[in-house]
Parts: C-alpha cells; structure tokens; sequence
C-alpha cells in the first residue's frame, strides 16, 4: 500500500474510531447515571449529622455525571461531523459495490474477511477492490485535502 493510499485510509478511519470513543463514552455514562441514581436513593437527599469536610456524595456523583455526559455530547457531535465527510466520500465513488465495500470498511469497521464473507468473494478479491477503491478516493480528493482535515 502506498504512502497515499495509508493516508487516505486512516482519514476514511476517522469516524470508526471516533464511534469506539462515542461507545465506551456512553458505557460511562450508564454507569456514571446508576451509580449517582443509587446514591440518590441510599441518600434520600438528607445531609443532617454529616461534616463538612466529607463533602456531599450526591453532588459529586450528579458533577462527574454531568462532565461525562458533556464528554459523551462532545464526541457524539464529532463523529456525527466525521460519518458525514466520509460518507460524502464514500458516496462520490459513484460505484455500488466500492461504496459497499468502504461502507463495511470505513463506517462498520468490518475487517476484510467480513466483507468477503458478506459480498461472497475471496478475501483478496476485496483487498483489490478495496485497493483500487482507495485509488479512486485519493484521486477524487485532490481537490479536497483529505489529510489537512484529518484531526487524529
């Protein structure tokens, strides 16, 4: 694969990996949410008899909620952002069959086994395609710099 060609596939990259970050993010966020609902309900909101140095459980369960959920809406934002550059991309391939084999690639994070599987073909008849695949996007983005909006 040339130099190229790897840039290219790391831009395409972009928006699967910024759904793994999207993912464990909403994990996160679940458990931040049931942690902070459980000592809600232990608590009942009554801080009597408690001092003040040991702080309120609740309040800082809802902050660390509250600063994940902004983490979660940040990286759900970017990825929204990134699916739509790649997808215009896929998109202007102009060939249904590339544009499937980039869909599985570059947005369900299929590896090449996968797809084969999927489209019944060899693994290397996708390996071809997918490389003839990254020719055409590198060729059909010389006008639009790829690798200067990539933010890694």
């Amino acid at each position: 694969m040339t130099l190229e060609q790897m840039e290219t596939s790391a831009w395409l990259n972009r928006a699967f990996y910024k759904d793994k970050k999207v993912r464990a993010l909403r994990s996160l966020l679940e458990r931040d949410r049931a942690r902070a609902q459980g000592l809600t309900v232990n608590h009942g909101g009554v801080d009597k008899g408690r001092s003040d140095s040991r702080g309120n459980g609740v309040e800082a369960a809802m902050q660390i909620c509250a600063e994940t959920s902004e983490a979660y809406d940040k990286a759900l934002c970017e990825y929204n952002a990134m699916r739509r550059e790649v997808s215009q991309v896929i998109n202007g391939m102009r060939d249904d069959e590339l544009e499937a084999i980039f869909i599985y690639r570059y947005l369900d994070g299929l590896s090449m086994e996968e797809i084969a599987e999927r489209m019944h073909y060899d693994r290397s008849t996708i390996q071809r395609k997918h490389k003839a695949g990254l020719e055409k996007v590198a060729t059909q983005c010389n006008t639009m710099p790829l690798h200067a909006t990539a933010q890694v």
